[in-house]
């Protein structure tokens, strides 16, 4: 599987992400904040990149993002639902709780990330990498997965209900007392070392 990574142009204008600049949406590398409360609205942030920024006071309202990196940021419950991520890349972040309900995700990655309490609930993906992230205590329900690279990550503890995982490879990830249900699991990918995990929930016990 091939992901397509975010596209920029050569030349790209370096800003501090304050009030007085909040009209720039494209081309543009943010390296800084000032700590004011911005209100991003309607609006889609194309071929930019945000570096070790804290959006702790920033909110999204009706915000897509194309072509876009995330790198050392801390995002922590921010909501992108019922939107658009195409070509993002969430590397070395913080994005606790951050929400993705009935968004359309496309070319998405997660690196290295610290992404528990994450909710997908409904939402749609083709094309994701998910690698070295702890995505525990998180909600998959009713999420379409398509294209999808799970590698080295925690789903511990989260909920995956009415989502198809035929063929898709947990086998270097941590799913333990993961919440699945019999229709999710049909074709699941695990190792030997998972199949406890999985069996218990068939209502099988074993005998010491």
């Amino acid at each position: 599987m091939t992901i397509s990574k975010p596209k920029y142009k050569n030349e790209m204008d370096i800003c501090k992400l304050t009030v007085d600049n909040d009209l720039i949406f494209e081309n543009v590398i943010y390296d800084s904040y000032d700590n004011s409360s911005i209100i991003f609205k309607d609006l889609t942030f194309d071929s930019c990149k945000f570096l070790s920024i804290d959006f702790s006071n920033i909110d999204f309202k009706n915000v897509d993002l194309i072509d876009v990196t995330f790198e050392n940021c801390d995002l922590s419950n921010k909501i992108f639902d019922f939107r658009l991520l195409e070509r993002v890349v969430f590397k070395n972040c913080k994005i606790v709780g951050i929400s993705f309900i009935e968004s359309s995700l496309k070319d998405v990655q997660f690196i290295d990330c610290k992404s528990c309490y994450t909710n997908f609930s409904n939402s749609k993906i083709n094309k994701l990498l998910v690698e070295n992230c702890d995505f525990s205590n998180s909600t998959l329900l009713e999420t379409q997965l398509k294209n999808v690279l799970f590698e080295k990550s925690s789903f511990s503890y989260s909920d995956i209900i009415k989502t198809k995982l035929k063929d898709i490879d947990f086998s270097t990830c941590d799913i333990s007392c993961v919440n699945f249900d019999y229709e999710s699991l049909n074709g699941i990918v695990i190792d030997k070392f998972q199949s406890s995990d999985i069996v218990r929930l068939l209502g099988v016990k074993f005998k010491e």
